[in-house]
């Protein structure tokens, strides 16, 4: 065997220090992959496969890596970037180190990520009896916990990761021997799995972790305490970001821990059943709930829109207050579309401040925000004098000012091409870009006044690659020379003279590009640094932004679809539909095909006061669709949307459940009549008064 490189040697030294990442090696322009890395990347991303001595090798160009890592997400790997650090060195090894581990859930590049959904991170752990679970997107900083009993734990996993839908999940290797976890994740898609031994999840060290990070004395505003179960995960994702990012995170500044009892609660299975963000066919968002209401103008209103789907409310005035909005809009369209045209130029606010606090945005970043702070003024401004709180204008001025003043117009992505600092912010940038750019009007001033002193009209400034910038002065002048000029050369009709202002003006042409990018590259980190004073408010307003989006849609869609206000309930069991619709079907069915039906259970007249309901009939008469769509009737009136019928009087519901065939169980093995008989003793075990519950033909097996 060939005795190892000394870049082979560098290789195996990083690679020993990220043995499950991987390891993107810059060599020169291209990030190089060696041994097992090379063989199982190349055949993952279609590279040829070489040989560096009798190691496997591939590689892939530098400028074009953020496609490839953004496939090796896709499938659950985790990429190590090694990069040159320092002064790259003519004779010997250059040195490197990781400066970033990119993972499906901490990634912050817009190439890796979907606009319209969360990049969620999840941690889940037990303790006390208690299931902690943490999830986070770095991207947007939006952290949420909760816990419940370790006796339901694979119930209540599920259900919680089919809400959020991670991209990542670590888990400490106490729970490799569970079998309900091990069952859980088959049933989930999720793109990458990691185990990390227990002493990670260590609550005393979280739990003063996020009294760091939040700058509080305790975590009791956050209602949590060093015992609560969801400390553990919580600490630990946030450990694992810093060290996988190498960036700073204070844009996450606080948690929201929630309760059961804040939501409604929706299984994993019922959850798919009703295909309401993912269908069953492929997985994608086609034929969903999700996709029947969505006309949101902006990622951030497409994130809360998947969010609320996600978590229907179960208070009254919240869902009043929402479904006041959606009234407001459907009542005044000029205002809607005000609106609307005003949204659809407001970019992703809540990730370009993601960006800025992990010094990650550019300076195009940068213009977007400026652009769309401005298109949010102009809404703001036309919804204060309606019922909507609204931030402060304040800042959302002070910051368009200062990118405005700071940035030029059309800057470069990348410091090495120049173009990012506007003209007139610094005066000592703004010289030396003379310099650069008008050099030669540079040395007419200096001629000029020249001739001036001496009294010498027709002394010109030439160069030659040998000798640089020189004076000529003719031999009839030779008299007039001054002191300060310093011979360079003697020619037949002429003599050739320096002075100490023209080298420096030389030397200075010479610095003047690296000067240049020094100058832009500092000032800009200046102003982005200035920048993360007002991330607050850019979450605020993110998150304002958002709401009206969402609010704006569900307008959008009552208006298309001629859907109505619901009337929510919350002291009553009644349910009561007329001409209720299913919002997908209806959408992909040319207008008036649908055929609309009613619904009246738990209602004061003897009439319709039965609490359950037994739908017969012939095959392909619908008797499917009408179920679920009463249940997605519910769910679209308790996030404070309209809905498609032409009334609608709904008790508030606390759980949805959708029993709906058993092809998930059938492939472990399980009869369908096991399967169907299990979930209906669960659904009595767990159902309330106030839950609805759609049944459909069960006990076929």
């Amino acid at each position: 065997m060939a005795e190892e490189t000394p870049v082979i040697t560098q290789y195996l030294g990083i690679k020993k220090q990220h043995p499950n990442d991987v390891l993107f090696f810059r060599l020169g322009d291209f990030y190089e992959m060696f041994n097992e890395d090379a063989v199982e990347v190349s055949r993952l991303l279609n590279l040829t496969l070489t040989h560096k001595g009798d190691n496997p090798m591939c590689g892939i160009p530098y400028h074009s890596a953020k496609g490839y890592i953004a496939r090796l997400l896709r499938m659950g790997k985790k990429v190590a970037v090694a990069e040159q650090v320092g002064e790259v060195a003519k004779r010997g090894l250059t040195e490197r180190k990781v400066v970033e581990i990119v993972t499906p859930g901490t990634t912050v590049e817009s190439e890796y990520l979907d606009g319209g959904s969360n990049n969620f991170l999840a941690s889940i752990f037990i303790s006390g009896g208690f299931t902690g679970l943490a999830y986070i997107d770095v991207t947007t900083g939006e952290f949420r916990a909760t816990k419940f009993p370790e006796s339901k734990f694979a119930e209540n996993v599920s259900k919680e990761l089919g809400r959020c839908s991670p991209k990542e999940i670590i888990l400490p290797e106490s729970l490799k021997s569970n079998k309900e976890i091990q069952t859980v994740l088959e049933t989930i898609s999720v793109a990458s799995v990691s185990w990390y031994p227990d002493w990670h999840f260590n609550a005393e060290k979280n739990y003063e972790h996020l009294v760091k990070q939040f700058k509080v004395a305790n975590l009791n505003s956050f209602s949590l305490t060093k015992e609560s179960p969801e400390v553990p995960p919580a600490g630990f994702l946030l450990d694992y970001i810093e060290k996988t990012t190498n960036a700073p995170v204070s844009h996450i500044s606080g948690i929201s821990v929630y309760q059961d009892s804040q939501f409604v609660i929706i299984d994993d299975s019922s959850r798919r059943n009703l295909e309401i963000t993912f269908n069953l066919r492929d997985g994608t968002s086609s034929y969903t709930l999700l996709e029947s209401v969505s006309n949101t103008k902006t990622a951030m209103g497409s994130r809360l829109l998947r969010s609320w789907l996600s978590f229907p409310l179960t208070n009254e005035n919240e869902i009043n207050s929402r479904q006041n909005h959606v009234e407001l809009f459907v009542k005044d369209r000029n205002l809607l579309h005000c609106v609307r045209e005003n949204l659809d130029g407001i970019l992703d606010v809540e990730r370009l401040a993601g960006r800025i606090a992990m010094d990650r945005a550019h300076a195009k970043d940068l213009q977007a925000l400026k652009v769309s702070l401005k298109f949010w003024l102009k809404s703001q401004t036309i919804l204060e004098r309606y019922d909507f709180s609204m931030p402060e204008k304040d800042s959302a001025q002070k910051i368009i000012d200062l990118i405005e003043n700071s940035i030029a117009e059309d800057p470069a992505t990348v410091f090495t091409e120049g173009r990012i600092i506007k003209d007139g912010w610094s005066e000592e940038l703004d010289y030396w870009k003379k310099v650069r750019n008008d050099f030669n009007g540079i040395l007419e001033e200096y001629i000029e006044s020249e001739k001036e002193k001496t009294g010498i009209q027709n002394l010109k400034i030439k160069s030659t690659g040998n000798l640089g910038y020189f004076i000529e002065v003719t031999k009839g002048k030779l008299d007039k020379i001054p002191p300060h000029f310093i011979m360079r050369r003697t020619l037949l009709n002429a003599e050739r003279y320096t002075t100490e202002k023209l080298q420096e003006l030389e030397n200075s042409l010479n610095e003047s590009g690296a000067k240049i990018l020094e100058l832009e590259h500092n000032l800009f980190i200046e102003v982005r640094n200035e920048l993360k004073k007002y991330i607050p408010y850019l979450q605020q307003a993110a998150k304002k932004i958002a709401y009206v989006d969402v609010i704006c849609s569900f307008s959008e869609s009552a208006i298309l679809y001629n859907w109505n206000r619901p009337h929510v309930l919350s002291n009553s069991l009644e349910f009561f539909v007329k001409n209720g619709r299913h919002p997908v079907v209806e959408r992909h069915l040319p207008a008036g095909e649908f055929v609309p039906n009613d619904v009246s259970l738990c209602g004061s007249e003897p009439e319709n006061s039965a609490s359950f309901a037994l739908i017969t009939g012939p095959n392909m008469a619908g008797k499917s669709t009408f179920l679920r769509q009463n249940a997605l009737i519910a769910l679209l009136a308790q996030t404070g949307s309209f809905v498609p019928a032409d009334e609608a009087k709904i008790g508030i519901v606390d759980r949805i459940f959708c029993r709906v065939g058993a092809s998930d169980n059938l492939a472990r093995g399980e009869s369908t009549f096991l399967v169907e008989m299990t979930e209906t003793a669960r659904i009595l075990r767990s159902a309330t008064q106030n839950s609805l519950v759609i049944m459909d033909e069960v006990g076929r097996g």
